[in-house]
């Protein structure tokens, strides 16, 4: 049961709250109208709160329809290594959302991105539930110099067997500098609990870096660590991202 929740707040993160990989926190940013993104992020995670292991595989393409507004698809693929052994593998909910950059005024940047999780994954092994889902966060960005801070407040409503239904979530990031060959960022962010046995929110900091390899290719590495025993000890992110 903890396994599944906590992959159930795994998937929804990364959809809900999927900025430049392997940022959890969102941007506001959006890509131009008739312009694209394909993200492909992997993350490994271990010391789970049910003992385990996990990885989840989360290509995101974004298409930008209007100069402010942006459509992204984002299919999960998750595994789960149990500690009792074996493996489960399955496509995860496909999350489809809708991000809108309604404010851009000087330093500051604020969007909304949103979007409903479509239940395609296998209910009996993995985070998928028989129920669509929905997910939101209200992003924003402020200009520091060459250094942007950035700030998330998301939700994420459940209908998963077994699961919290009401999750919400908050992140907080540095990155610096804004623009540039390579960027260095630091996050703590902390969700509600998955598990409605616990209370506990599970709690982590990240930290990692993009490197502007061509004008058309990023690629990034990161690595996050936890706050508190609710959250999993350890997790390595690696990314790579096309613009065309």
């Amino acid at each position: 049961m903890r396994a599944r929740a906590w992959l159930v707040l795994a998937g929804s993160l990364a959809s809900a709250a999927h900025a430049a990989h392997p940022m959890l926190t969102e941007d506001p940013g959006t890509q131009g109208q008739g312009g694209f993104e394909l993200e492909v992020g992997y993350s490994s995670a271990r010391g789970l709160p049910s003992g385990g292991r996990a990885a989840v595989l989360a290509p995101q393409l974004s298409w930008g329809v209007l100069p402010d507004v942006d459509l992204i698809v984002n299919p999960i693929w998750v595994e789960e290594r149990p500690p009792e052994g074996g493996r489960n593998r399955s496509l995860g909910n496909l999350p489809l959302d809708a991000k809108w950059r309604f404010v851009d005024a000087g330093p500051l940047q604020v969007a909304v991105r949103a979007g409903v999780d479509l239940p395609t994954g296998d209910e009996s092994r993995t985070l998928s539930g028989p129920y669509a889902g929905l997910h939101a966060v209200l992003a924003s960005s402020y200009a520091l110099e060459s250094s942007s801070l950035l700030a998330n407040v998301g939700y994420v409503y459940s209908r998963t067997p077994g699961v919290r239904r009401n999750l919400p979530y908050a992140t907080v990031a540095f990155l610096h500098p804004s623009e540039g060959v390579v960027r260095a960022f630091a996050e703590v962010a902390a969700a509600a609990n998955p598990d409605p046995s616990r209370s506990t929110w599970p709690a982590v900091a990240r930290t990692g870096v993009m490197w502007k390899a061509t004008d058309w290719l990023d690629l990034d590495a990161g690595i996050e660590g936890r706050l508190n025993r609710a959250a999993p000890s350890f997790a390595a992110l690696v990314g790579v991202t096309v613009h065309w």
